[in-house]
Parts: structure tokens; C-alpha cells; sequence
């Protein structure tokens, strides 16, 4: 709930440029990284090595986009178009996920309306992301520990969009299976958006791919890692929008449920968040630092998304947040805020396109352009500009970079051997490359959440006129 504008004067070093072994090097700083003092210090300007981790956890939300099947015309869509060893391996021949095994995947039941939206999929069960943990020596000793990360990916199918707009909050009771072994701790006042909790939550017994809910998942496959690693161990989240919202829901849930044993009490578990929306009340909020779970969320300062739901009462009302805790349109951010702003880029298009400045790719080159000096300004980033492009038009014309150049190779049609041209997707263990997705339903989704936040607020009004 905080927003903290900290300088350097703990012992870090405070050299404007740090050579690259400098920058990966994270040693014995790891805590600090991973929130333990709640990034004093490190954020105002910020450290480099904390930017180099954003930017590395950043790019894991990234891979999930990457690697989720979102064309409607493939057998493969709404599941991952990589195995779990064919991502390993993409994620180590790039510097985030060096050294990681991928050794779980995260289905959630998000078909609620599939008859309506048609989906192409038999299976209500969309792939959401990716569990990994470290297991190369030489990168758990760069990183002074050994991580584990869960990573999601955000909303792209319709059916996602539709639990994005149930904006009313509920009990945050996060077992919806009666038939799971996995406890659940009720607090009464804490509540939750209903969509991200029933998107966590639910299950479908029918489906192939979401009979444990994935929470069950995620929950499970953490304690099975925990019981097999015993060394120095860290649990990071991080997610773009909706999957920034389940990471925040997620690791407060393995804090409050998993970390209960005497014996992994003490690992450290951080969310890295990007353009996350509200997620709960002013209870969750609060339970959620009680805990000692340390969340960090990137925000670009023109995005919507971030103000939403909540739009009206939010943590910026101060006593009248207080005194309406108890309405179901309340909410309140968690953590600890980074504010970006999309306007100091030299590179990018100055735009009135809402979706414009919800692009994980527009945030990542936003963070790599921070400077590590106030009197600074905005920096030509190491990261390629070219990126931002991958599934927008956003870099300016003298750049040169084709718009939504990130696609399938010719939509997987295929000349046969007699000269047909045949339509033949790849199977999910084939390396393969998603395409944009549409920028008009992208625009009006962002709208449609606004005027569901105020839709509701102006209920709450004309409910409480009849009392």
C-alpha cells in the first residue's frame, strides 16, 4: 500500500553504470532483492541489480504469452504450444530462466460461458502458465539461492475477459473443490474480486485439463518442491495484468497455507507484478503485508488497468476507504508501487490508444529505461526497442520495425508433397510463434471494465438511497 521514494545509502554500490558481471552477480543481496526490507534503498533511483531482476521476472510473464496457443483456427488452442522441455530449453537460451527446469504447467477452468463464446476448444481448461525451479548450480550460486517461480500469463481469451469484468468482491475462501486435501484459512473480512478467485479457484470435473483447480495445482507442486529442496529457497510470482493478479492471489495463498510448517516458515516468498489491477480490500491488503508477503508492482502511469476495479473508492480516498470497507466495490493495492511513464520514452509513438500502455513489452522497455541517477533522464535502453513491436504499433516510424511482427509462420499452412497447400499445426512440443491478438477486443475490454467499476458504484449509490 505503500509508494516509497528511497535514495542509496545502505552500502549499495551507486555507480550509474555497473559492468555486466557486476549486474548479475546478486549474492548475498538476494533478500534485499527479494523485498525482505521492503526494498529500502534500492527503488528511488533504482538499484541495478533489483532493475536487472524486475526485467528478468518480467520476461518469464512474457514466455507465457509467448508460449500460449491463442489462434482460434489451431487443435492446440487455449493449451501451451511448447512441452515442458521445449520451454525449459527456450527459457535457457535466454538470460531469465538460465539454469531453470520447467517441472509443472497451470491449467485454470475459465469456460463459464463457452457455449456463448463458442470456443474452439472441447476442454474448458486453459493453460495459464508455468511453475521452474532453479536447479544449475552455478546459476542458484550467481543468485545466491535456489528460486522457484511461478509464472502467469495475462487475460486472452474471451471467457478471461468475462471473469475480469465480475468486479464485486468476495469472501476469500480459496478451496472451491470439496473434494481437495488442501486445507484452506478462513478470514471472513478478507475479500477477493470474484472473478480472479473463481479463476484460481473452480474446477471442472469433465475436463481433461482442469479437474484440480489451479490452485490445487500450484499449491501441490510447491510442496513437492519444498520437500525435495532443503537449501536456501525463494518463491517468486510474477504475472501481466489478470496473471499478475493470480500471482499476487497465489502467493498469498502458498504464504498463508504452505509456509504454516515450522520448517519452511522462513522462505521468503515476492511477487513481481506488472499493470496488476486491484485484487482485494483493505483486509486483504493488510493481511497480505501482515504475513510478510513482499509485493512489488510495476505501473505505467497512463494505463487503465491499474485503476481498476475500484475506480471511485480505492486506497487513495483515505478515511472514506476506511469507512466503506464493508462495500462489495472497495478495493485497495497491495505492496509496493513503481511508477512508470510511457511519455519520457524517446522511441515509442505518443497515443490515445488505452491498450497502448497495457503492453507487458512497453513495460519492460519502460523499466530498462530507468535511470540510477535522479537528474537523469530517460536512458535508450540495452533491451531492443524492436520487442515492443512483437504484437503492437508503438515504435516510432524512424525506428523502422514492422508492427505485430511476432507471428506464425504462414498461419501453418503447408505444401504437401502432390503440391496442396494443407492447413497442419504443430503439436505442442514444436517450437512455434503465437499472433497478436486483437487489438479492437483488447480496447474494448479495457473500456468495458470502466464502465462495469462504475456501473457498480452507481448501484452501491442507489442502493443505499432506499435504506
Amino acid at each position: 500500500m505503500a509508494n516509497y521514494a528511497l535514495g542509496l545509502g545502505n552500502g549499495y554500490p551507486e555507480s550509474e553504470e555497473l559492468n555486466e558481471d557486476a549486474i548479475l552477480q546478486i549474492g548475498d543481496m538476494w533478500r534485499d532483492i527479494q523485498g525482505a526490507n521492503n526494498w529500502k534503498g534500492l527503488l528511488d533511483p533504482i538499484h541495478p541489480l533489483l532493475k536487472a531482476e524486475i526485467l528478468r521476472y518480467g520476461d518469464f510473464a512474457q514466455h507465457c504469452y509467448d508460449t500460449f496457443d491463442n489462434t482460434r483456427s489451431s487443435q492446440y488452442y487455449g493449451n501451451s504450444k511448447r512441452s515442458k522441455s521445449s520451454l525449459g530449453q527456450r527459457l535457457g537460451s535466454v538470460k531469465c530462466g538460465r539454469g531453470y527446469q520447467v517441472t509443472e504447467y497451470i491449467y485454470a477452468n475459465t469456460g463459464t460461458l463457452k457455449s456463448y463464446f463458442r470456443e474452439k476448444w472441447r476442454d474448458t481448461g486453459a493453460w495459464m502458465g508455468f511453475i521452474a525451479v532453479c536447479t544449475d548450480p552455478n546459476e542458484i550460486k550467481r543468485l545466491g539461492r535456489r528460486d522457484i517461480v511461478v509464472a502467469w500469463r495475462g487475460t486472452e481469451t474471451p471467457h478471461e475477459w468475462m471473469q475480469n469484468l465480475k468486479d464485486i468482491l468476495v469472501p476469500a475462501v480459496l478451496s472451491a473443490s470439496t473434494k481437495s486435501n488442501i486445507q484452506s484459512t478462513f478470514k471472513p473480512d478478507v475479500r477477493i474480486e470474484k472473478g480472479f478467485l473463481t479463476c484460481y479457484t473452480s474446477v471442472d470435473e469433465g475436463s481433461g485439463r482442469s479437474r484440480l483447480s489451479a490452485r490445487e495445482i500450484v499449491v501441490a507442486e510447491i510442496k513437492r518442491l519444498l520437500n525435495i529442496f532443503k537449501d536456501d529457497v525463494s518463491i517468486t510470482f510474477t504475472g501481466h495484468s489478470l496473471g499478475a493478479a493470480l500471482a499476487t492471489i497465489s502467493a498469498y495463498d502458498i504464504k498463508q497455507m504452505v509456509m504454516n510448517e515450522n520448517y519452511i516458515r522462513s522462505i521468503p516468498v515476492t511477487v513481481f507484478a506488472f499493470a496488476s489491477p486491484r485484487v482485494g480490500n483493505l483486509s486483504f491488503a493488510q493481511h497480505v503485508d501482515e504475513i510478510g508477503v513482499k509485493v512489488l508492482r510495476l505501473v505505467n502511469k497512463k494505463d487503465l488497468v491499474p485503476k481498476v476495479p475500484g475506480i471511485i473508492v480505492n486506497e487513495k480516498m483515505g478515511w472514506l476507504t476506511r469507512i466503506l470497507h464493508w462495500c462489495p466495490w472497495t478495493y485497495v493495492h497491495v505492496g509496493i508501487e513503481i511508477t512508470l511513464d510511457s511519455s519520457k520514452s524517446q522511441v515509442l509513438k505518443q497515443t490515445y490508444n488505452p491498450s497502448s500502455f497495457h503492453n507487458l513489452e512497453v513495460y519492460l522497455h519502460l523499466v530498462d529505461g530507468l535511470p540510477q541517477n535522479n537528474n537523469l533522464p530517460f536512458k535508450l535502453p540495452r533491451r531492443d526497442p524492436a520487442l515492443v513491436n512483437k504484437n503492437s504499433d508503438l515504435l516510432i516510424r524512424e525506428l523502422q520495425i514492422p508492427s505485430y511482427w511476432w507471428t506464425r509462420r504462414n498461419k501453418e499452412i503447408v505444401k504437401r508433397i502432390d503440391g496442396k497447400l494443407v492447413y497442419s499445426p504443430r503439436s505442442p512440443s514444436a517450437v512455434s510463434i503465437p499472433e497478436s491478438p486483437s487489438l479492437l477486443i483488447s480496447n474494448l475490454v479495457i473500456v468495458l471494465e470502466v464502465v462495469v467499476a462504475l456501473f457498480g458504484v452507481v448501484s452501491f449509490f442507489h442502493v443505499g438511497s432506499r435504506i
